[in-house]
């Protein structure tokens, strides 16, 4: 049995824009070559996700953007980053199952990734969170998000025997976590795009350039 818990739908940005403004990333020769690399990064769009998984005492969450489909066959594989410690990969690594939370491309959306980066170690994150009922039949402790702002729930299992070590593997001080994806839940009804993050600012869907 897993909990379900319905998503706040407050802020606390106020700056919205329709228009995508000039990027503020900077990139100078004399910078170092991380922070070089850093101010490019800003120049892309990434996906944004929740990822939720329980430890066995406490829920655990974390939004993240280093999300991203594998492959599909035999089976679907996504795969993302962590880094480490985090004690929401221990959630993961201790329970080998977690839940993938695909945001709306709307302040909803981004309401629910905020609340996330906001002390997402601490179990106190999910308190701000109105319980609903308890999900039947998933046979997992990793909790669920539902309201407005969740588009598609992902239910994922760390990839085993697909995977080197697991499906968790340590590049320095990150952890690459591979996984199956075992089902997907709908969320709200509407037809939008995903949420996304670039230039440190939340973003939705931008206009059609051409299509592929």
């Amino acid at each position: 049995m897993c909990r379900t818990f319905k998503v706040a739908q407050e802020l606390s940005s106020t700056v919205y824009s329709n228009n995508p403004p000039t990027p503020t990333a900077a990139v100078s020769a004399s910078d170092p070559l991380p922070e070089q690399l850093r101010s490019i990064m800003r120049l892309l769009t990434h996906p944004v996700v929740v990822c939720t998984a329980h430890d066995g005492t406490h829920p655990r969450g974390m939004t993240m953007s280093s999300f991203t489909s594998l492959t599909l066959t035999p089976t679907p594989l996504i795969t993302f980053n962590v880094l480490a410690p985090s004690r929401t990969l221990d959630a993961i690594t201790e329970s080998g199952e977690f839940n993938i939370h695909i945001l709306a491309g709307d302040r909803n959306g981004a309401a629910v990734a905020e609340n996330f980066t906001r002390g997402n170690t601490d179990p106190s994150v999910f308190q701000s969170l109105q319980s609903a009922a308890s999900k039947q039949g998933t046979g997992s402790l990793a909790p669920v998000l539902v309201g407005d702002g969740i588009l598609y729930v992902l239910r994922c299992r760390l990839a085993g025997d697909a995977a080197p070590n697991g499906g968790l593997i340590r590049v320095r001080d990150h952890i690459v976590v591979v996984a199956e994806v075992v089902g997907t839940d709908p969320g709200i009804e509407d037809k939008e795009f995903g949420l996304s993050y670039s230039d440190r600012s939340f973003r939705g869907a931008g206009e059609v350039i051409a299509r592929h």
